[in-house]
């Protein structure tokens, strides 16, 4: 983890600049930042961002994204939680319909395939790591998707492009926090519909003796900014013009008897940010007043006024902010209490600039395409990077005008949010709107807007009284280096066994098994961490030998990754611009999904009339193992009659000596590994899984189909507890392809199906090089061309290859990533088939 500046390297900026810190100040200072470096170390924090193919979806299609993970505070990929989960949530009743978890390493790929049942209505697609939960749910990653069935019969949301007519709700934000009498103040504001969305509006200013003392009118998505000079005495409310010309009423923010405001220009100036501080407390003597300027948890700059002085003046030189995005500027008391922050935006132009090139001189349908990625850093040197790309036809897939990115995310939306208040919604907050609007040179005066809209952020990340007052958040949630298991191991008395060792073992066709042994805790709980495994996989759990454990019950914390909760995100309606281009995206999209079934449909037919004369052999997916060294097949004729296993096999498979030691008491030895003389037991297995002797004395003989015997080589596979060899008894009520093991789980065995990584899929492109069956099918898909996993090469270059559909028109193709060293870049080009 790197660290923030260091308290003598400050002081030598501060000395740089011409100002003294007293002993005094300087104790303070070294307060402020030594708990910005506690919160750095203790508290680090993560955010997540998912580049989707599309922003709505219909029922029965695939949602493609890539995740990425990043180190908050200098935005570079973040290896250090392994495990990434992302959740589709049904927006109405909070519930998680979905969920992957996803195996990250900075970077990770994956979809959700949506079931054909899921009922027309927004969703919620929220990313997060284990981690963050030990944090606000406002660091999580949220994005509102549109999901439609595909017939108009089966309750689609209305279509509808317009805004609502009238202001719902208000907010008014006192630069620097806070309305002091006697000093003039700007105030900003943001005024929103029912629908979360900005809303232009206009007004006044009224006292309490009914005199204007001020107007508004907003000038951008319902944000404005009015100046304001409050008076002893009095109070203020402000009158908001509605869509049907009558007016509602709210008080602005209740003005302090005395303290101090400040005042930021951050845009007439391209070398240096000014800050003006006011002051109208009674006089005193003369106190040191720290300023400290971070960015995202990192100190710029600290600076100083003085209590004494009724206004000062402090310019912070643009060279001191070391990166792009929101910067903090507090100004604290002498004792380290904050008193007046402002939010600025910092440009510093240091992101990546990615180019898409076409070595196509036309483009035709169904004919190929080929691009061509360049990307180079600020100094115009080449890059290495890990992008995603996404194609899609213009005429079906409607982004929101602006809509968020990589670049947006990481910069404005993970760092602060809207605060909404009011009768309409309660303790909301919500994504910034537009966000792409701030980034874009051609707009005239987005840099004032993108000021005015620090002006009116509630939120952020980094909060000072929180950090100060010592409340930051219990860290009860571990950062994940892999998937984990765990719960807890009671008698049924629900106390617990000391020295208990409890064995993990877990199976899967095709990869190599897992065994762990870990000691349940005095408190009978345990953990198995790190384990790395994929899909649907069988996990075998079982108190080892001892005394007192006989009866231990062993209860899994089933369910404790899914994260169940309300989003508190503002639901925001997506706006289609053109419904006659929606309309064709849903037809569209309902005739590619129902030439899809059908394809499914007749080549299940066409399997079912195959014959087969070969014999088929039968994959045991019981086995980790290829052969046996032995097996003994078990019939009527020597199961009948047996006692229990053990004296059923006993003189029946060569090698295997079976001794008893009492009434129903058995030793084990395979004869050949050396385990005779050491007095070592071999490792039983009861349908591929570790048991114990007891598990396999206690089992009905005619049960068991058939007893392999593996030593040497053959019990290789299971590494050290095989070395004497290995005893597998397969049952016959065990299904080969679809095992049951829980019948056969005495007290102290637990077998369960745990769900690992989601495996990753690949977004299927038709390749029109030659002619197929399949291509007589029209091909009118929405999302022409997914890759996640694009990676530049030292030139900063990477080819690209598809081909196209029969959609004639433009296609738009958004590219999104990351440098190596956490340089974010996006880049949007467009094309047209004809």
């Amino acid at each position: 983890m790197k660290r923030i500046i260091s308290y003598s390297l400050l002081l030598l900026l501060i000395s740089g600049l011409g100002v003294s810190v007293s002993a005094q100040s300087g104790a303070v200072y070294n307060h402020l930042v030594s708990t910005l470096r506690k919160t750095q170390e203790q508290y680090p924090q993560e955010k997540v961002y998912l580049h989707f193919d599309k922003p709505y979806y219909v029922a029965g299609e695939t949602i493609w994204f890539k995740a990425y993970l990043f180190d908050a505070s200098y935005h570079t990929l973040d290896s250090a939680s392994r495990v990434l989960y992302v959740d589709l949530i049904h927006s109405a009743t909070g519930k998680v319909v979905l969920q992957k978890k996803l195996k990250s390493s900075g970077v990770a790929s994956g979809d959700f395939q949506l079931p054909d049942t899921l009922s027309a209505d927004t969703y919620h697609v929220r990313a997060y790591t284990q981690y963050m939960r030990n944090f606000s749910e406002n660091l999580f990653f949220e994005k509102s998707i549109k999901i439609f069935q595909d017939s108009p019969s089966t309750g689609n949301p209305e279509f509808t492009s317009e805004m609502p007519s009238s202001v719902a709700t208000i907010s008014f934000f006192p630069e620097g926090g806070n309305l002091v009498e006697n000093i003039e103040s700007r105030v900003a504001f943001k005024a929103r519909n029912k629908k979360g969305q900005g809303f232009d509006v206009e007004g006044f200013v009224l006292d309490n003796l009914k005199d204007t003392v001020a107007s508004f009118h907003s000038v951008h998505l319902g944000m404005g900014v009015f100046n304001i000079k409050p008076v002893a005495g009095k109070s203020y409310t402000a009158f908001i013009k509605k869509g049907d010309g009558s007016y509602f009423s709210q008080m602005l923010p209740k003005a302090q008897g005395a303290g101090y405001t400040i005042t930021v220009d951050n845009v007439t100036f391209k070398d240096k940010i000014r800050l003006f501080v006011q002051n109208s407390s009674p006089a005193t003597t003369s106190q040191e007043l720290p300023i400290i300027i971070q960015q995202r948890g990192k100190v710029c700059m600290v600076l100083k006024g003085s209590s004494s002085e009724k206004s000062f003046t402090v310019n912070i030189p643009r060279t001191q902010i070391p990166d792009d995005g929101i910067t903090q500027i507090t100004l604290f008391s002498s004792e380290g209490k904050p008193l007046a922050e402002r939010l600025i935006f910092v440009e510093q132009n240091k992101q990546l600039h990615v180019k898409v090139k076409s070595k196509n001189s036309q483009y035709n349908t169904r004919g190929k395409t080929e691009l061509e990625l360049e990307v180079t850093d600020a100094e115009g040197k080449p890059v290495k990077g890990s992008f995603s790309m996404a194609v899609t036809d213009v005429a079906q897939v409607q982004h929101e005008p602006f809509a968020e990115d990589i670049q947006t995310y990481l910069l404005l939306n993970s760092d602060v949010r809207e605060e909404v208040s009011g009768k309409n919604y309660t303790q909301l907050t919500g994504n910034i709107e537009q966000p792409r609007y701030y980034f874009e040179s051609s707009n005239a005066n987005r840099l004032w807007y993108l000021d005015l809209l620090m002006m009116t952020q509630g939120w952020r990340r980094f909060n000072w009284n929180q950090m100060l007052g010592n409340t930051m958040p219990e860290l009860k949630y571990d950062i994940e280096d892999g998937l984990t298991i765990k719960g807890k191991a009671l008698r049924p008395n629900g106390k617990v066994s000391e020295n208990i060792n409890l064995s993990l073992m877990m199976v899967k066709p095709n990869t190599d098994p897992v065994f762990k042994t870990v000691l349940v805790d005095a408190s009978g709980n345990f953990k198995y961490s790190s384990l790395n495994f994929t899909d649907s996989t069988e996990a075998y759990l079982q108190v080892l030998k001892g005394s007192g454990t006989r009866n231990i019950s062993i209860n899994l914390d089933e369910g404790l990754d899914l994260y169940w909760s309300t989003p508190l995100q503002i639901p925001k309606d997506i706006r289609y611009p053109d419904e006659k281009g929606f309309e064709f995206f849903l037809r569209k999209t309902r005739e590619a999904l129902t030439i899809e079934k059908n394809d499914i449909l007749n080549k299940t037919q066409e399997l079912k009339e195959v014959t087969v004369s070969a014999k088929r052999e039968v994959i045991d997916n019981r086995n980790l193992y290829i052969r046996a060294s032995n097996t003994l097949k078990i019939n009527e004729s020597i199961c009948v009659g047996a006692f229990n296993v053990l004296q059923m096999i006993s003189g029946r498979i060569p090698g295997v000596q079976v001794y008893s030691n009492g009434e129903r008491t058995y030793t084990v030895y395979i004869f050949g590994q050396g385990s005779v003389a050491l007095k070592a037991t071999p490792l039983f297995l009861l349908d591929g899984l570790q048991v114990s002797l007891e598990v396999i004395n206690n089992l009905t003989p005619c049960e068991i189909e058939k007893v392999d015997v593996l030593k040497g080589v053959d019990a290789g596979i299971y590494g050290v507890l095989g070395g004497n060899g290995v005893l597998s008894f397969l049952s016959r009520t065990s299904n080969v392809n679809n095992v049951n093991r829980i019948k056969f789980a005495p007290a102290g065995v637990k077998v369960v199906k745990l769900l690992g990584y989601a495996m990753e899929r690949e977004f299927e492109s038709p390749q029109y090089i030659e002619a197929k069956p399949q291509h007589v099918n029209p091909d009118y898909r929405s999302t022409i061309f997914w890759k996640s996993n694009i990676v530049t090469n030292h030139e900063g270059k990477a080819s690209i290859t598809y081909f196209n559909s029969d959609n004639r028109g433009k296609m738009r193709v958004q590219v999104e990533g990351v440098s190596h060293s956490g340089r974010i870049g996006v880049a949007n080009f467009q094309y047209e088939v004809k």
